[in-house]
């Protein structure tokens, strides 16, 4: 079994550096721990010769183009092959044990493909919920799916093909989470496998929002139930829109999940592709 780590980073300081050198060394401790071979791919949109890294099965890859999350993912998933992939941010500290909890539930629910470890300090699941269960199976960002690390099994990249590279950022994770219903996979947070996500990546917002310059396929909702952290940041604001162009309102959206869960119950999970048509 092999198990490819593919992370994304522009080391521009001593700090991200230090910071992408953490998040290594943790993950081939665990890896080690696993008992499993491991390969790691570092995305870099930052070239330079300062910084030198010395780890064992361990590649820089550098393509020549403007940052796109997940653009920069499938160049590292193109450039690899692994039984399982963990796509993560560089801003990740790795628990010993994480991957080895991940692999067992794996193997004894090999109907969950899709996963996320869990970081106490940022997942919004109440504490029972955690306490109480080994894995908990669902799609809700912050809660089920952690964008800044994922840990998918080969067949989803077979299934789903490429990430949508639209999303160069901003709602990538929410793209993710409609392609695994789409498709039917089956994806779980799950709270043994612990990590800690530092979340050091910041962005500016404006401090005012002027309505009428906002972009005619602004979603009303965005508007009329306040959301300023959206509306405040431009690119967060275009991803938004993006993911609508995609998927649809967010009034269909609903009603497409609804009759997806419906047939997931029947056991006609295969349909929900049906249902969940996206624009290409």
């Amino acid at each position: 079994m092999k198990v490819v780590l593919i992370i994304l980073s522009k080391t521009n300081t001593d700090a991200i550096y230090k910071m992408n050198c953490k998040c290594i060394s943790t993950f081939i401790e665990s890896a080690r721990f696993a008992n499993v071979n491991f390969e790691i791919l570092l995305v870099e949109s930052y070239i330079t010769q300062n910084y030198k890294y010395k780890y064992p099965n361990f590649k820089i890859i550098t393509p020549n183009l403007p940052f796109n999350f997940h653009q920069f993912l499938n160049i590292g998933i193109k450039k690899t092959y692994g039984d399982f992939y963990v796509l993560s941010n560089n801003d990740v500290i790795f628990s010993k044990n994480w991957l080895r909890v991940l692999l067992d539930v794996s193997k004894t629910y090999s109907f969950i493909e899709s996963f996320s470890p869990y970081d106490s300090a940022s997942n919004k699941l109440s504490k029972d919920i955690i306490l109480n269960n080994e894995y908990v199976c669902g799609y809700e960002i912050q809660k089920h799916i952690t964008g800044w690390c994922l840990v998918l099994k080969k067949k989803v990249i077979n299934t789903i093909g490429k990430l949508d590279e639209r999303f160069d950022f901003y709602y990538a994770d929410f793209d993710y989470s409609m392609q695994l219903q789409k498709y039917n996979i089956k994806h779980a947070l799950l709270t043994k496998a612990i990590v800690n996500h530092i979340e050091s990546v910041s962005y500016s917002q404006e401090n005012d929002i002027n309505y009428a310059e906002l972009p005619i396929e602004t979603p009303k909702y965005l508007i009329k139930e306040n959301w300023t952290w959206v509306l405040k940041d431009k690119k967060m604001l275009e991803g938004v829109i993006k993911f609508h162009k995609k998927w649809g309102s967010r009034r269909s959206i609903k009603l497409k999940l609804y009759m997806t869960n419906l047939l997931n119950k029947a056991g006609l999970g295969f349909f929900s592709r049906f249902v969940l048509i996206s624009k290409s």
